[in-house]
């Protein structure tokens, strides 16, 4: 269920997944991209992470924005998800967010050349549950963070390396995204593109973290 029973409104109308999603892959399109499967998903519908959205968006509601165009004079993929709020964030809903910013960050400070992708994902995890966000099947839903930390990215969405069972080596360019879902509060989802160096890693995007807009 929404936080608000408040549609947001847009030019006298109210704002929908659809609507919003349009004017992504329009604007994607101008800049010199193809979308493929914008993803604008607010409320209880972010909770599953394939859910491309639909209906009304909400006030106070979590939306998550996860954008992954293909450059059409390369071909070469990129992706994006930001969270974001338009009103104003509950406790919980700010506790969420902050945290997978955290998880986030945490990741960022592990990967370099040598380091073990499976070890990341556990240590976010691990942060996750610490926080208060454990990872497990309540009513026969999954909830916390139950996909990949992330996937390498290039000329496919997906690919080598994943940040699961593998050793990661310099100049790879992958997406760190992990995410917390919780029907009742909502998912919150941070993704950006990195590229892996000997000591760290360089951080493609470049676009702020920014939860009430």
């Amino acid at each position: 269920k929404p936080a608000s029973r408040k549609r947001l409104r847009w030019n006298g109308k109210t704002l929908t997944s659809e609507m919003l999603r349009a004017e992504i892959d329009s604007t994607v399109l101008r800049a010199g991209g193809v979308p493929t499967g914008t993803i604008v998903a607010g409320g209880d519908q972010a909770c599953d992470p394939h859910e491309r959205g639909h209906g009304p968006l909400y006030a106070d509601s979590l939306i998550i924005l996860d954008v992954f165009p293909r450059d059409a004079k390369t071909g070469y993929f990129g992706d994006m998800t930001r969270t974001v709020l338009r009103g104003h964030a509950s406790e919980a809903q700010r506790k969420l967010w902050e945290t997978v910013k955290a998880g986030q960050a945490l990741a960022l400070r592990r990967i370099k050349a040598g380091a073990d992708g499976m070890t990341i994902h556990k240590a976010i995890q691990q942060f996750f549950t610490s926080r208060g966000f454990p990872t497990e099947v309540r009513n026969g839903r999954r909830v916390g963070f139950f996909h990949g930390t992330g996937h390498g990215l290039g000329l496919e969405i997906h690919e080598h390396p994943r940040l699961q069972k593998v050793v990661l080596k310099d100049r790879q360019v992958l997406t760190v995204e992990p995410g917390l879902y919780y029907p009742g509060v909502g998912g919150a989802r941070q993704e950006d593109v990195v590229m892996v160096t000997k000591t760290g890693c360089k951080i493609l995007s470049r676009f702020p973290k920014q939860l009430e807009i």
